[in-house]
């Protein structure tokens, strides 16, 4: 048999991104990694400081996916809706990679990159640099909180996810009128359409919401 790859960094990230795309999160430990690469787990930390700066670098790496180019005569919030659009996306592909960046900022080249492209964008839009900073905020939040609350049914074929809608509607309707009216009566329009269209309503939504607060900034 030939002797294991030299390890690096990089087959470090790899490994770890292949054994939380498989097991999950949960599953990103030193002996875990270290028996899938073959090695002693003291021998990750010649590389990296602890564990939790593999995560980051792992949860780094996928975001490389998103594009966030400039293109020309693109307006400062088509810009940001369609970076948005390919987070969220990226996301809903990987979810278990995803939910290594839920909870904070990665701080490293990829998501910096991101994080300045919004930025970037908001202040084109006219932004001063405190509303730009909220405005941002504002996007993450929705974009990131909906990949991870779509994640699970993302993942189920479209016609599963249309009976779960089917389904979810059919109880709504079904409650009593006198103690939920307000429900029973819109009950036949709650998730209509796809998780994608939901999304993209709400985003131009606060786009359009944050348009118009750009121009008294």
């Amino acid at each position: 048999m030939g002797r294991p790859a030299a390890l690096s960094r990089a087959r470090i990230v790899d490994g770890a991104a292949a054994l939380v795309a498989e097991h999950g999160a949960e599953a990103l430990t030193a002996r875990r990694l270290g028996e899938a690469l073959g090695c002693d787990p003291s021998a990750l930390y010649r590389h990296f400081a602890d564990m939790s700066e593999v995560q980051r670098e792992v949860g780094d790496h996928f975001l490389g996916a998103v594009k966030v180019d400039v293109r020309a005569g693109e307006s400062w919030d088509a810009t940001v809706r369609r970076i948005c659009v390919g987070l969220r996306s990226v996301q809903l592909r990987q979810p278990r990679l995803a939910a290594l960046v839920r909870a904070a900022p990665t701080r490293l080249g990829n998501e910096l990159r991101i994080t300045d492209a919004l930025l970037r964008e908001l202040l084109r839009g006219g932004f001063e640099p405190a509303a730009a900073a909220a405005a941002y905020h504002a996007l993450i939040e929705l974009t990131v909180g909906a990949a991870a609350i779509d994640a699970d049914l993302a993942a189920e074929p479209a016609a599963a996810r249309r009976r779960a809608y089917r389904s979810w509607r059919a109880h709504y309707a079904e409650l009593d009128p006198a103690e939920f009216p307000s429900s029973v009566t819109v009950s036949a329009h709650l998730y209509e359409g796809s998780a994608d269209d939901r999304f993209e309503f709400a985003l131009d939504t606060l786009l359009a919401g944050l348009a118009h607060l750009s121009r008294f900034t």
